[in-house]
């Protein structure tokens, strides 16, 4: 397959023409992938491990791991094409140069009302423990994006995690730290945190810990969070919990000013149900939690399941495995998942497959209550073309699903990709 783009790098035209070679094999199942970016490795960026957010007017952003002007990562953003026939124009946003700006992104972005990006580096010196970051969009087309580091973390204190910020009320971002914050844990077992904005420009936020687990009944290494109804943060632990093998809890906010907020385990991993869950969740219908695990579950390889809330106050919630991934399977690892239309679950794996490069699938809900979700495989990555799908996918208009790889094997040589997919 071949496309031409141009994108640019601080205005400047890089290339005009890549070649992408898609794997020829009964790859494709049904669907339709299509690569729209290839990284070169260089100042446009490197590794993109992260998901995508989508913003007006369809534009895509994301952030690479290395790559970028200094080599430490970049936020990129890419653009529609105008025509039919056009390309998706890449322009990097932000190199990071670390020493107080941070460094080596892999989390996916959040967009707030006024197009502002949010999101975390996950190293920094001379801390290296992390930050989290703003980008403003320019006043005038063409103008520059502004870059402002909102907190760094101290390695006592937290480490960033692989998962991002969440948008909250009045603009206070709510994150999780995968070290620091105490516990038995060597390096910390991690929090939960808030960083409220100051109230006036160039203000300094203020970082908050929520809760800071112990590692033991509560969980320990939290993958991130999600914001729920009544300000309650839902997300998982990768370790921890009853059995020692990752939980997902709840953070609820206190009764009264003054007071602390409440951490709830809402379910303990024991081995056939999943095991160590590495990604957050996302809420569906009636408030239904769903994520993945990345082992365990009846055949070792991993699971996608949901938590329901109970249906009293006080009650316990309940679990199901929605599907089993096999290790037989190439060990699958499955990754984040999304919703898409008709409540249908979208996910990937990153090194499933018969060529051990990954896999997009979907998973049907039931057609009558109580009933089996349905396992339907998109996607098989081949010996050619994008691999290692990490940062899972995010669902556009008309059903588009959009993703990332961060390997590409073939000729040319291409340092990730950024396709869309028409299930």
């Amino acid at each position: 397959m071949t496309f031409r783009h141009a994108p640019t790098i601080g205005g400047e035209l890089v290339m005009a023409l890549l070649i992408f070679t898609t794997y020829s094999g009964a790859q494709n199942l049904s669907p339709v992938l299509t690569p729209i970016y290839g990284f070169t490795g260089t100042l446009d960026g490197e590794l993109p491990y992260g998901g995508l957010a989508i913003g007006s007017g369809g534009v895509l952003y994301g952030t690479t791991n290395y790559g970028g002007t200094y080599g430490l990562g970049c936020v990129f953003s890419l653009t529609p094409p105008t025509s039919t026939d056009g390309s998706w124009d890449e322009t990097v946003l932000h190199s990071f140069q670390g020493a107080g700006d941070g460094g080596y992104p892999a989390a996916t972005l959040a967009i707030g009302r006024d197009g502002t990006l949010y999101g975390t580096t996950a190293g920094d010196e001379p801390s290296n423990a992390g930050t989290v970051f703003s980008l403003t969009p320019p006043s005038s087309v063409g103008g520059a994006w502004t870059e402002n580091v909102l907190y760094a973390f101290e390695g006592t204190y937290g480490v960033v995690g692989p998962a991002g910020v969440a948008i909250g009320r009045n603009g206070v971002l709510y994150g999780a730290t995968g070290g620091g914050g105490g516990g038995v844990c060597s390096q910390g077992c991690g929090t939960v945190f808030s960083l409220t904005p100051s109230g006036s420009p160039g203000g300094t936020w203020r970082e908050t810990v929520l809760y800071a687990f112990t590692g033991g009944a509560d969980g320990s290494l939290p993958a991130g969070i999600v914001i729920g109804d009544g300000d309650i943060l839902f997300g998982t632990t990768a370790e921890g919990g009853t059995y020692t093998r990752g939980t997902v809890f709840s953070v609820t906010p206190p009764a009264s000013p003054g007071t602390a907020w409440t951490e709830t385990v809402l379910h303990s991993f024991y081995g056939l149900d999943g095991n160590s869950p590495e990604w957050p969740v996302v809420i569906g219908a009636g408030g239904v939690l769903y994520s993945s695990t990345s082992g365990g579950g009846a055949f070792g390889g991993g699971t996608v399941f949901s938590l329901a809330p109970p249906a009293f106050p006080g009650g316990a919630w309940t679990a199901s495995v929605l599907h089993n991934f096999q290790q037989g399977d190439h060990y699958p690892v499955p990754g984040p998942v999304t919703f898409g239309r008709d409540g249908v679950l979208y996910g990937t794996t990153q090194s499933g497959g018969e060529a051990r490069h990954g896999t997009i699938f979907a998973l049907r809900p039931p057609t009558s209550p109580g009933g089996p979700w349905t396992y339907v495989p998109l996607y098989v990555f081949g010996q050619s073309g994008g691999a290692l799908p990490m940062g899972g996918l995010a669902a556009g208009s008309g059903g588009l699903l959009y993703g990332t790889t961060s390997l590409y094997y073939g000729t040319p040589s291409y340092t990730g990709t950024v396709f869309t997919l028409t299930p």
